[in-house]
């Protein structure tokens, strides 16, 4: 069954109040209100050392420790706003459901943010209602209008690779045996089910059904956004029966491989079945919204590729921000814009793994958000915090 194509998001409109700091903590039932913020990063770091009394001022630490609280503190943003109680994370945009992704990028976040508490609940509760399926992958798709709320008992291999390199970092960070065991099962139970053999090396298929080269007329169809590169290396080391070097090797050619039209744009979703990739029948010619998180997750990676970072930097400096939209490839047309702020942290991000210094505003307006950008917020916080940490020390 092929995966849904990621819902558009758009821009929620600002609802008014104090441009500088606004926090309305009123909330529905089941995380499904989303507060709105509007917080200046430095707040927000200072913030979360006081609520964890980590130190008397974040802004007195080395500069790693103060870009580990600036992530740290989104998260909090982050948490009331998309995470229920019990731990299931909220898509705010596609109805209120939760999925694999989601659950990974929570997991995530509260492992980067030393949230035990929330890691372990949103983890037991990925594990006790994703966790379905008999061949050790997650069900993708969980809607609690539905009955049963397993819509989509396919996996989203992206949704994977998060839940377990998610499990691996929380292991190694709280010494948890038990969190490392988990992670290796996931991650061979990728190797078995969702990889394999093309012409162009072994390949990262979206989800078990649905993207083979027999399942699709221009088989095999994958996602470059789902080579998640630093998650890819790190669960490599649990065992040597998963192919990180082989996926790397593969998703650095594809990407290099895939530069479409003017403006040299990888395609959301890509035909392997002809001797170089194209973009794949059947969705739409286009950079979008899942392929915004390739050069998300090269720069988490590493400062290595800037021959694959600069085409990202270029295109979105032409226009400012209004270069941040979905590009129709054959004739680089911006179509529906990205104005989110989250979506701007990507670009911030890049501009760091290329030795630039961002602009602050690109990375310091938390105001609201929906949940895949907050998404992409929080995450480009947190790779410039582990990987480019004086990217964050000049805010004001």
């Amino acid at each position: 069954m092929v995966l849904e194509q990621r819902p558009r998001i758009h821009h929620r409109a600002d609802p008014g109040g104090d441009p500088a700091r606004r926090i309305d903590l009123s909330r529905s039932p089941a995380g499904t209100q989303t507060v709105t913020l509007r917080l200046r990063i430095a707040s927000l770091a200072l913030g979360y050392a006081l609520v964890t009394g980590a130190a008397t001022s974040a802004l007195s630490q080395p500069q790693e420790n103060v870009a580990a609280d600036i992530a740290a503190g989104a998260w909090l943003v982050y948490q009331h706003n998309f995470v229920t109680d019990e731990g299931r994370v909220v898509d705010n945009r596609a109805g209120g459901i939760s999925h694999s992704e989601s659950q990974g990028y929570g997991m995530l976040m509260a492992e980067a943010a030393d949230d035990r508490t929330s890691f372990d609940k949103i983890w037991a509760w990925t594990r006790a209602n994703l966790f379905v399926r008999e061949d050790g992958l997650a069900a993708w798709r969980w809607d609690p209008a539905q009955i049963p709320p397993i819509t989509d008992r396919n996996n989203a291999t992206d949704g994977d690779l998060l839940i377990a390199w998610a499990l691996m970092r929380g292991g190694q960070r709280w010494s948890d045996p038990a969190l490392q065991r988990e992670a290796r099962r996931i991650s061979l139970a990728i190797a078995e089910r969702a990889i394999i053999e093309t012409r162009h090396g072994l390949v990262l298929l979206p989800g078990v059904q649905g993207f083979g080269p027999n399942e699709q007329s221009d088989g095999p169809v994958v996602n470059m956004s789902y080579w998640i590169f630093p998650a890819l290396m790190d669960l490599g080391r649990l065992s040597d029966r998963f192919p990180a070097r082989d996926l790397m090797n593969s998703g650095l050619t594809l990407v290099r491989d895939s530069r479409f039209g003017p403006a040299r744009l990888p395609a959301d979703w890509l035909s392997l079945s002809g001797q170089v990739p194209q973009p794949a029948i059947g969705y739409p010619s286009q950079f979008g919204y899942d392929a915004i998180r390739v050069p998300l997750y090269l720069a988490w990676y590493s400062r290595d590729y800037p021959d694959i970072l600069e085409i990202f930097a270029t295109h979105w400096k032409q226009f400012g921000k209004a270069s941040m939209s979905v590009v129709e490839l054959a004739t680089a047309t911006r179509l529906s814009p990205m104005p989110d702020p989250g979506y701007q942290a990507v670009a911030a991000l890049v501009e760091c793994s290329l030795g630039r210094r961002p602009d602050v505003a690109l990375l310091s307006d938390f105001s609201s958000q929906d949940y895949y950008p907050s998404t992409l917020h929080v995450l480009s916080l947190m790779a410039i915090a582990e990987r480019y940490p004086t990217c964050l020390t000049d805010f004001p």
